[in-house]
């Protein structure tokens, strides 16, 4: 199982934790369970004050039970999970004592007859801020709990989960390490759109050996889709859906990757909540309202979204006169996709109608170019696609360091440039409540 938790928030709370190293130090999480998977989002972060202690020492603690259900009340009134956490001082690694599975043995079976749980407690090494922990889904049953870090970048840690095996990935390795390898293994990432640049997307992050991928798209593949998305056949024209070419090619390399197909549309075949248990999301789209949903989900459960797109204008002689693209990273600690105008209300209004009245207010006059084609040519798609993955990379392996990673990257093909863009003024945004300190 996993415990999510956004990096503004854990790395205070932890640095708190760990302030002491005369005596040990306790809190509570209070956590959400994210639909599709065992994945718990960090919601309230609580240290125990200095009055809740009826023991605390440097090797023992006990806290007053009227604190501890002082400060679980909320997880029986929402219904969220419930986490203790206390910290090992002056070690480097952490593990969990006699004492601990003593103390366990006793707290977990009370918090599941108070709410349905899982419930389950976390070490802190003093030294270092690596956790280790451990999950009940009932009396019995007792799992492994990771912890995931969202913010400049997804840190989690190695121990404990699955290695990336074999020597396929050999020269991969010396590159990202045997640690950053298998992260990739371990990672659940959701490709939403499987056009141009989403079908390179989904290849690349299979080749690269992540562990599981779930494609989004609900469009089968037409004749103009063959010279760009990789994997597509002229045979597959008018029957094949997307999702299932980029599966066939992914299942095709035999590189163990587990592939989860969704066939519908983003918002409304397919409901978002099928997805807010992936690692890292993939915006691939060329709509706005699944865009703004990827988006608002992005925030909502502390999920890195990685946006991209392409904008091309041709003369009549079909010379491409401006070529455009952008990779934008967005999610807790950084702005939203609003925030650098990517989200257009009124495209979503368009969007949200009905065949009839689409058809309706275009006799009207009052849309246009919304249904016309745009130029596509993979050349283009594929530099776009490796720019987001490469972005991926930095994010869930470190490879470059996270110091300071771009936010956007805007790319010009008439000129052959690719600059680092940042926000020219602050915003007061709701979806990312971002203010100047994020800037």
């Amino acid at each position: 199982m996993i415990l999510r938790a956004i990096e503004t928030q854990w790395t205070p709370f932890i640095d708190a934790l760990c302030s002491r190293d005369d005596v040990e130090t306790a809190g509570v999480i209070l956590a959400e369970k994210l639909e599709g998977a065992n994945v718990l989002l960090a919601r309230r972060m609580v240290e125990i004050p200095e009055s809740g202690y009826l023991i605390r020492q440097r090797d023992q603690l006990r806290i007053d039970p009227v604190t501890i259900n002082r400060v679980v009340r909320p997880a029986r009134d929402l219904g969220l999970s419930i986490i203790t956490i206390h910290t090992h001082p002056n070690t480097e690694q952490p593990w969990f004592s006699i004492a601990d599975d003593q103390g366990d043995t006793r707290l977990m079976p009370s918090f599941l007859n108070q709410t349905p749980g899982p419930h389950g407690s976390l070490v802190v090494a003093g030294a270092t801020g690596i956790t280790a922990g451990r999950v009940w889904s009932d009396n019995s049953e007792k799992l492994d709990l990771q912890t995931r870090v969202v913010g400049k970048s997804l840190r989690l840690h190695s121990g404990g989960m699955m290695p990336a095996n074999g020597l396929w990935f050999d020269r991969q390795r010396l590159a990202l390490g045997d640690t950053g390898q298998t992260i990739l293994r371990n990672l659940h990432i959701v490709v939403v759109g499987l056009g141009g640049t989403g079908s390179v997307v989904a290849v690349q992050l299979a080749h690269l050996g992540v562990g599981h991928i779930t494609l989004i798209d609900g469009d089968r593949v037409e004749q103009s889709n063959v010279s760009r998305i990789l994997g597509a056949t002229t045979g597959d024209v008018g029957h094949a859906w997307k999702v299932e070419v980029a599966a066939r090619y992914i299942e095709r390399l035999g590189l163990g990757t587990q592939i989860r197909c969704l066939r519908g549309h983003l918002g409304t075949e397919i409901s978002s909540s099928l997805i807010e248990h992936c690692d890292v999301a993939f915006s691939c789209v060329d709509k706005h309202l699944p865009r703004a949903l990827l988006n608002r989900l992005s925030y909502d459960k502390a999920i890195p979204l990685i946006d991209m797109g392409s904008a091309f204008r041709v003369n009549g002689c079909g010379q491409i006169t401006d070529g455009v693209g952008r990779v934008v990273i967005v999610g807790p600690g950084r702005p939203c996709l609003a925030c650098w105008g990517h989200i257009d209300p009124d495209r979503m209004r368009v969007e949200a109608l009905s065949t009839a009245d689409r058809a309706q207010e275009i006799a009207d006059g009052y849309i246009q170019g919304a249904e016309v084609a745009q130029p596509s040519v993979i050349a283009f798609n594929t530099t776009i696609a490796g720019a987001a993955v490469v972005e991926f990379l930095r994010l869930a392996t470190n490879f470059a360091g996270t110091d300071d990673p771009p936010i956007r990257l805007n790319f010009d093909f008439e000129v052959g440039t690719v600059r680092r863009n940042r926000l020219p003024q602050e915003t007061d945004c709701k979806i990312c409540l971002q203010g100047s300190k994020t800037r």
